[in-house]
């Protein structure tokens, strides 16, 4: 091998390895920034684990108003816990349609202390959580509809099933076999298996009459596993995102609001947002030849919350 030559492969290996450096450290961030825009991802020690589904249509909504909008659901274990905060986020100018199911036993930061979402969030009012989402997603809340039990089960009903995703199997009495189930518990006898209906594990459809039992359904007996309830949650404000007929059925989705907790998903937010608000599934026209959707579910998320929303 000649000198001029070594040399030259020198000069040249050096110049891959600069351009990677520059790569990495400039046209990525700025890339990742224009596609998500500014995000609050969390401190450098973010161990979170995110899977993401991304999904491609040929629909594209052309509204001509490049509108952005941040919407929050959030749903109560019991009128002390929450079991799951579903945030979406919708810029139609970079044609972005992002939801976020965050889950109860999410672990938060606080000035130094560790704590489950729910421990943090424990009988905080419905506006005192709807308040410290933002410090969760970064983003400001635009919308938000806070529900319980009876708000969930209205959304259900309307929807008539939603397939959930069970990590284990759930076994619950049937509800067609109460009095049988009854006189077993009476005589202290084992009720048989023909008296369940069971869950999972994995995923399985749940109407609106399935859902009193499960959600009386405690996991080990504990009293502060809202897994099953968080995934019917998270399961069921998805599917209302993508049920696009309440698009253009106002009475409906006003139905729906009004049977939650609180809410200013109203009049007001459909007119302006409805034929987006259940777009999930379908591409935005934007400003760049690129249209993007993002699903991503965080089953762990390490979030700095900020000293102003005091101690859990």
């Amino acid at each position: 091998m000649s000198t001029a030559f070594r040399n030259f492969l020198i000069v040249f290996i050096i110049f891959l390895v600069a351009f990677g450096l520059v790569a990495w450290k400039v046209v990525v961030p700025y890339i990742n920034t224009e596609l998500l825009g500014e995000v609050d991802r969390g401190d450098d020690n973010d161990e979170s684990e995110v899977t993401e589904e991304s999904e491609v249509s040929n629909d594209i909504i052309e509204s001509g108003r490049n509108r952005d909008v941040s919407i929050a659901f959030v749903g109560m274990a019991n009128e002390d816990h929450l079991a799951n905060i579903f945030f979406i986020r919708i810029d139609e100018s970079k044609g972005i349609y992002l939801t976020t199911s965050i889950p109860y036993d999410t672990k938060v930061d606080n000035n130094g202390r560790s704590a489950p979402l729910y421990s943090y969030m424990y009988m905080r009012s419905n506006e005192d959580i709807v308040a410290t989402i933002p410090y969760l997603v970064g983003y400001e809340i635009d919308y938000y509809a806070v529900f319980d039990y009876d708000g969930l089960y209205s959304i259900i009903k309307e929807l008539g099933t939603v397939s959930v995703s069970f990590d284990t199997e759930v076994k619950v009495y049937n509800p067609d076999f109460m009095e049988e189930i009854q006189e077993c518990l009476d005589n202290d006898e084992i009720v048989p298996d023909a008296y369940y209906n069971t869950f999972g594990p994995g995923s399985a459809n749940v109407s609106a009459s399935d859902l009193e039992a499960l959600w009386e359904y405690e996991p080990n007996d504990n009293d502060t596993d809202f897994s099953v309830k968080c995934s019917i949650y998270e399961s069921a404000f998805y599917a209302l995102t993508k049920k696009s007929a309440l698009g253009a059925n106002s009475e409906k989705y006003l139905d729906i609001m009004n049977g939650a907790l609180a809410t200013t998903l109203g009049t007001e937010a459909f007119e302006e947002y409805g034929d987006i608000m259940f777009a999930n599934g379908y591409l935005f026209k934007g400003n760049y030849s690129k249209k993007m959707l993002y699903n991503q579910t965080f089953t762990k998320m390490i979030s700095k919350i900020r000293e102003a929303m005091g101690d859990y």
